[in-house]
């Protein structure tokens, strides 16, 4: 019987799932963004893994970002938007396209400036789950979409915001980022606990 050469053909295992355990859906209320122009280096997504195919959608290694540039965020409602990501494309060229549309309670002048820039801008967001680990949208090989849209609600109690539609092409469902969130020059988060750190 013929034997396989690719590393990626021994990686296959179960996707086990115990009975009790508690699913936390839908993510936290701060999104993180930066410009890709502001990226010197990139941490890299495995093509091969070691042991465990967790490792062949997580990122490996930290974002290096321009001097005196830092990941800037944006408050989101609770409960609305979601990652989502499905499969385009043909073989063997198929790839994910990834989405994510939060909403940020403010049309103000601010959020309205945000909106004029991005609208033709291309950045790497960073969305953190209930669970606490966080997902990338954006990579060094893909343009970022960012279609921004407003609305002022109707009535006493309408719906009202900006919505930040996000999509980009990618190799792989909107990987995983364990690395650092460098916030300013002495702040960061850690990616992989989610905890503040101080450096």
């Amino acid at each position: 019987m013929a034997t396989s050469n690719c590393t990626a053909a021994q990686l296959y295992k179960s996707l086990e799932f115990c009975k009790g355990k508690t699913i936390l859906p839908g993510v936290r209320t701060r999104l993180y963004y930066i410009a890709k122009r502001h990226i010197v280096a990139w941490p890299s997504l495995p093509d091969t893994a070691t042991s465990d195919m967790a490792e062949l959608a997580t990122y490996d290694g930290d974002f290096t970002l321009e001097a005196d540039h830092y990941w800037q965020f944006i408050d989101i409602i609770d409960n609305k938007g979601k990652v989502e990501s499905e499969s385009q494309g043909d073989k063997p060229a198929r790839t994910f396209l990834n989405k994510f549309s939060p909403l940020h309670p403010e049309t103000d002048a601010e959020a309205t400036g945000f909106c004029r820039q991005a609208n033709s801008d291309d950045f790497v967001y960073l969305v953190q789950l209930r669970n606490g680990k966080f997902r990338m949208l954006g990579n060094e090989a893909f343009s970022t979409d960012t279609k921004p849209k407003q609305d002022s609600g109707e009535g006493v109690s309408g719906e009202f915001g900006t919505t930040i539609e996000i999509t980009v092409t990618d190799v792989c469902p909107a990987p995983f980022y364990a690395g650092k969130i460098q916030l300013d020059a002495s702040n960061y988060i850690d990616a992989a606990t989610g905890e503040k750190k101080n450096q």
